[in-house]
């Protein structure tokens, strides 16, 4: 499984849910989600400051096994580990998302009910 930058060429029109992908770039790092050359789907990241990084979107599309979603967000957390970035923020008001987010070490983030931080050390 890999994180790819987002190309920028024709490709993009064959991907099912090139709709939902911003079209402002300034902000945000979008990121498609391969496997075996397979796009199973894309996350957007868009910085807070210039120590924090928060996911804003994240799609994928039928996974072939639940251990999948793990191997995603260990592959955000890897990816920016290597950058300048702090916190990882995501919200969320989905349970088992939360459940996993919490398993994976993501803890509560300030008084925000549905935010959720993983700070990297």
């Amino acid at each position: 499984m890999l994180l790819t930058p987002l190309p920028s060429d024709e490709s993009m029109k064959e991907l099912p849910f090139q709709h939902l992908i911003s079209k402002n770039q300034q902000q945000q790092m979008t990121y498609l989600i391969k496997d075996r050359k397979r796009v199973l789907g894309f996350v957007e990241l868009e910085w807070e400051d210039e120590k924090i990084c928060k996911l804003t979107k994240f799609v994928v599309t039928k996974l072939d096994h639940t251990e999948q979603l793990i191997e995603i967000f260990y592959h955000i957390l890897e990816k920016f580990e290597r950058t300048e970035a702090e916190h990882l923020i995501v919200e969320t008001e989905e349970e088992p998302l939360t459940e996993l987010l919490i398993w994976l070490g993501f803890k509560q983030w300030s008084d925000e009910k549905n935010i959720l931080g993983y700070t990297y050390s």
